[in-house]
């Protein structure tokens, strides 16, 4: 059964302006790229497109002369937080297996729900090939057909894959040395409390950065942004797993101070 709230961030898109690193050498005004991608897609998945369109090579993405990482779209653009349409520039450079990643990245969340990877490693060949091809042709449905294999485990939900993403913000007046750069936190996050009672994001943002979120009910000092909107800090992290993780099973929040 597929969710109205996940087939909404399934659709949701991003209004891109792509340029090349090298235009060529002409009065003319140079080649742009104007398109679209889903939040849940991948940059890296536009690139034989954009080979194909600017004639030249094509491998990595830069915004504002950073080189961007091999994240989700939604992902990179609350890092990054750009006007749009987001204006981006690709060139010649370090090339990724995105597919290799994100399977990787699924056996990972896999692992930390159930304490074991036996959910994704029963899955055959098969199924994990259309995982993969489900997210490249944005099909939701077919996605949901596939994923609740793997989170229809026979023993009950440990922890929720979760990491927080804080981007660096140097001092008034100081240079950044490192820009774009950013902190990935991570920890194990029960989905219960002690009690037994589901965890809430604010109580998990607590435990695990007790100086961004002192308080476990209110966004006191910085708020955590998913798919481009604040989180409620009241929100079941379980629930919001099934609801709103990334594809490859991962909640990603980006602070906002």
């Amino acid at each position: 059964m597929t969710s109205p709230l996940a087939q909404a961030l399934w659709d949701a898109r991003i209004p891109l302006h792509i340029s090349h690193a090298s235009p060529p050498s002409s009065s003319s005004a140079p080649p742009l790229m104007v398109t679209t991608i889903p939040r849940f897609s991948y940059l890296a998945l536009l690139l034989p497109r954009l080979a194909a369109f600017f004639g030249a090579p094509c491998s990595s993405f830069h915004f504002e002369g950073v080189q961007l990482r091999n994240l989700a779209a939604g992902l990179l653009l609350d890092l990054y937080r750009p006007e749009l349409p987001w204006r981006l520039t690709v060139g010649d450079g370090v090339a990724w297996d995105i597919a290799d990643t994100f399977l990787n990245c699924v056996k990972e969340a896999d692992f930390i729900r159930n304490g074991n990877a036996n959910q994704i490693m029963k899955m055959s060949k098969d199924h994990t090939t259309q995982l993969w091809n489900a997210v490249v042709d944005n099909n939701y449905a077919a996605y949901a057909k596939v994923h609740a294999r793997l989170l229809d485990a026979p023993t009950a939900l440990k922890h929720v894959p979760m990491r927080v993403y804080i981007p660096s913000r140097p001092p008034p007046g100081h240079p950044d040395p490192d820009p774009g750069s950013f902190k990935v936190v991570q920890s194990l996050v029960p989905v219960a409390s002690p009690d037994r009672k589901p965890r809430l994001l604010g109580q998990a943002l607590k435990h695990m950065m007790p100086q961004l979120f002192p308080s476990s009910r209110d966004p006191v000092l910085a708020s955590a942004v998913l798919h481009g909107v604040a989180a409620p800090f009241e929100a079941p992290l379980g629930e919001l797993m099934r609801e709103a993780a990334y594809p490859d099973g991962w909640l990603c929040f980006v602070v906002v101070v």
